[in-house]
């Protein structure tokens, strides 16, 4: 799914300390808290909080946040994470920042996810990349993790029953808990517009977590998914525009909202 995006797209803005005021970021605000300022964090304040909470790569190093002085492919950005326990980031960077940022929300998934993208591409050397690391980055870059009491909610979306899941079922969504997880869909919540589209993995749970940090349970959890191999391919994974989730952006207070199929595209026929 393609989300449809403005003829215009707005650039990221320079830093400000209020960006995760707003409800899709619930999950890092109380980090972005602790590096509120008058600028840029710099890689020494992130790789402090980093080495206060402990983070470690998949092979146990410390995970640190390092200074990106050259581009690298995939390959050599995955492969050097797990064997160093380093990730090459630019500084004055909102896509880089993000990422660390969901590093530290999500220690053990982020290093679960490192160590999947890192065997998938291992046994696909030299040729090109495959379903499974396709997988693997969307949910790293655009993912979404959706919590809830029963699996109606992730049946209407995974069938793009949009009007039912959004409108006519939308109680559901009050025993629900959205977690942005990719740092690109973040990115582009600095500038929302109505496009905006994650790839979303549903897990059911008996008792939804607060609003906030993501539990230690939940982060255990999800790197496990990861680790188990249980993602294969893309298509294992639903897109949801973002700001069609209730109290993320006030326009979908209308039912109006869900009828631009250009952003709520039907499921195709087979």
């Amino acid at each position: 799914m393609t989300a449809a995006a403005p003829a215009t797209l707005s650039a990221p803005p320079g830093w400000r300390a209020d960006f995760a005021a707003t409800a899709p970021f619930h999950h890092i605000v109380h980090l972005a808290t602790q590096l509120a300022g008058d600028d840029w964090p710099s890689l020494a304040r992130l790789n402090a909080l980093a080495e206060a909470d402990g983070l470690c790569n998949d092979s146990g190093l410390p995970l640190r946040f390092a200074v990106q002085h050259t581009r690298c492919g995939q390959w050599d950005y995955e492969a050097g994470i797990l064997a160093h326990g380093q990730v090459p980031s630019r500084e004055r960077n909102w896509h880089d920042l993000l990422n660390a940022l969901t590093w530290l929300s999500f220690p053990r998934a982020k290093a679960a996810l490192n160590a999947a993208q890192c065997d998938a591409l291992e046994q696909r050397r030299g040729t090109t990349r495959g379903p499974r690391s396709d997988a693997a980055t969307l949910f790293d870059e655009s993912g979404l993790l959706l919590l809830g009491r029963s699996d109606e909610l992730a049946e209407l979306l995974t069938a793009r029953r949009w009007r039912a899941a959004f409108v006519e079922r939308r109680d559901l969504w009050a025993h629900a808990r959205a977690y942005v997880f990719g740092h690109a869909a973040l990115e582009k919540l600095l500038a929302p517009w109505p496009g905006i589209t994650s790839k979303c993995l549903f897990f059911a749970v008996d008792t939804l977590p607060e609003p906030g940090p993501p539990p230690a349970w939940l982060d255990a959890a999800l790197a496990e998914f990861w680790r188990a191999g249980r993602v294969n391919r893309p298509a294992e994974l639903f897109p949801l525009p973002l700001l069609g989730i209730p109290g993320w952006w006030p326009a979908n207070a209308e039912a109006t909202f869900y009828q631009d199929a250009s952003v709520f595209r039907p499921l195709r026929a087979m």
